[in-house]
């Protein structure tokens, strides 16, 4: 027999908001139904939004009712059964079909009668109306939000919202943690996945807790998709490719999130080392291209012997390559780092006559800016001509989105790199003088340092680590490569001239990896994992430094 059912439903699937709102609707269906002389034989109760089809509850209503089984539904408002012409387009067939008998509501009886249907369909294209005015005032709301730099979901780890001004700020708990990932990475102190269990063990990395989540660790996927998000750099890249200008505080620069793209993109990264040895992962296989594993022999009078072997095989024979030993290793870095070391009357006159080439160069990165500040006017001009040809008719929908998505990209980009903080003098000397009196006491500080100092000294020095016949091979990183040779008064201009390229090409910026004033961790766990593997192709040859080609600017 046909009977008669409640269905209640409210917009929110979650379970905080509109608590009360299908309690309240029962209460009161129950009440008219009771003033109807009609009799409730079940109720039904969702939380789904209507807005698009899909509903489980309100399809086996709508299958219920095809078969015969319901008669009658009682439902709040009309608005309450479909919200979208799919679902509306089945209410109203099953009614005009005699297969639903009416839907009562506490203004009014919806039968098959014409004018009923009619109202119904009234009743219903207001529902679906206002969903549609909502869509479009949200993503009207969205696009102003962007364009004032500020994103409309939750910022990553590192940031927090800030409720009474609507903005981002950092986060004064975590905020400091997520850059000192960012600087392990950057100055290659530690490998990814050593950073990740640092941030989890050492530093007390958590999740900001919410209502029902967070307070955890950070998963070792969300760890590298951290990386490799660019709001850290101040860019807001939505999933349809549109980017924008951020208005919070960057946490790094777009090329030190460029460069952290560059360190975790490369092949053959070498894996955490499970032993306490200065040099372990650093050093390849100078025939089979292996990475060498460090092992211990102690004598019975207590004295330790350090080997770095080579345990690949080739066609199931071991590698020919004869073991290292870590004092034949570290005898050949010192004498090499020698070859790269200043003199103090050199790194004087090289302190001295390098500033006055600075500030013209800084005049012309001035000039540059300028030249950034027109292309982004060009941009912006383009964008709006572009507009006006879509308007016109002029140009495709597929050819405009896709043009207007790069004009967004590009202007985003200039932005930012406008955002930065002029190049300043004064910081750029220090950062110069930081590099010179590290050459300068290159051989002593490795000498006197521990084997974490040491591993720390060689891997800013040296790079492209192999070994062959119990030989090192690798090559100086700029702008060390640069001091070779440097003992002729002739080559001191030279260094004076490379070295400034050198700092142009990083666009004024000292890389964090020849920042000197950083000491390493004193924790004994974090010790053993300073540094990290030098990776590329070594550089076959006699042992020892070779230097780098000069580069053409």
């Amino acid at each position: 027999m046909p009977t008669h059912v409640i269905y209640a439903r409210k917009s929110s699937e979650s379970d905080d908001r509109q608590v009360l709102s299908i309690d309240s609707q029962i209460q009161e269906l129950k009440l008219l139904a009771l003033r109807r002389g009609l009799t409730i034989d079940e109720v039904l109760t969702e939380a789904h939004s209507a807005k698009a089809p899909g509903r489980p509850v309100f399809g086996q209503l709508m299958k219920r009712i095809r078969s015969g089984d319901i008669a009658g539904v009682f439902c709040w408002k009309m608005d309450r059964l479909a919200r979208n012409h799919f679902d509306t387009g089945q209410v109203l067939q099953a009614l005009a079909d005699g297969k639903l008998l009416q839907v009562i509501t506490p203004e009014r009886t919806y039968t098959a009668d014409g004018n009923d249907r009619f109202l119904g369909n009234f009743e219903f294209g207001i529902a679906t109306k206002f969903i549609d005015d909502l869509r479009a005032n949200v993503k009207r709301g969205n696009r102003a939000r962007f364009q004032q730099g500020w994103p409309n979901y939750r910022p990553p780890i590192g940031y927090v919202e800030d409720r009474a001004t609507k903005t981002i700020v950092k986060d004064p708990e975590r905020f400091r943690l997520v850059r000192r990932m960012w600087d392990e990475l950057l100055s290659r102190r530690m490998r990814p996945m050593e950073i990740w269990r640092a941030a989890d063990t050492d530093w007390g990395l958590r999740t900001r807790k919410t209502a029902h989540l967070g307070g955890k660790a950070l998963s070792f996927q969300a760890f590298f998709r951290m990386f490799a998000n660019p709001y850290y750099a101040g860019l807001i890249r939505l999933r349809s490719g549109e980017s924008y200008r951020g208005a919070h505080p960057p946490m790094v620069t777009m090329d030190e999130f460029e460069q952290a793209q560059e360190i975790l993109g490369r092949p053959g990264r070498a894996r955490p080392s499970k032993h306490q040895f200065a040099y372990a992962g650093m050093i390849s296989c100078g025939l089979c291209n292996g990475t060498l594993i460090p092992e211990v022999h102690t004598k019975r009078s207590g004295k330790r012997y350090v080997y770095y072997r080579c345990r690949s095989r080739t066609e199931g024979q071991p590698c020919p390559n004869p073991c290292l030993p870590e004092a034949q290793l570290e005898k050949q870095l010192l004498r090499d780092l020698g070859r790269v070391t200043l003199k103090s009357r050199a790194a004087a006159w090289i302190r001295d006559n390098i500033r006055s080439d600075l500030e013209a160069s800084l005049s012309q990165e001035l000039a540059g800016r300028q030249g950034l500040e027109k292309a982004l006017q060009d941009a912006t001009r383009e964008s709006e001509a572009l507009l006006t040809l879509r308007l016109r008719e002029q140009v495709g929908e597929d050819s405009y989105e896709r043009r207007r998505l790069e004009l967004l990209d590009r202007q985003a980009r200039l932005r930012i790199k406008l955002d930065q903080p002029a190049p300043d003098l004064e910081q750029l000397m220090a950062g110069v003088e930081e590099v010179l009196n590290f050459s300068v006491s290159l051989p002593q500080d490795f000498s006197a340092g521990d084997a974490v100092r040491r591993r720390w000294i060689s891997q800013r020095v040296c790079a492209n680590w192999s070994a062959k016949d119990r030989k090192a091979l690798y090559i100086a990183n700029e702008p060390f490569s640069f001091f070779e040779g440097s003992g002729l008064i002739r080559s001191w201009c030279t260094v004076v001239e490379r070295l400034r390229t050198w700092i142009i090409e990083r666009n004024f910026q000292i890389p964090r990896l020849f920042d000197m004033s950083t000491e390493p961790d004193d924790n004994a766990e974090r010790r053993r994992r300073a540094g990290v593997a030098s990776r590329g192709r070594a550089v076959r040859g006699a042992g020892g430094i070779l230097p780098r080609k000069k580069r053409v600017v």
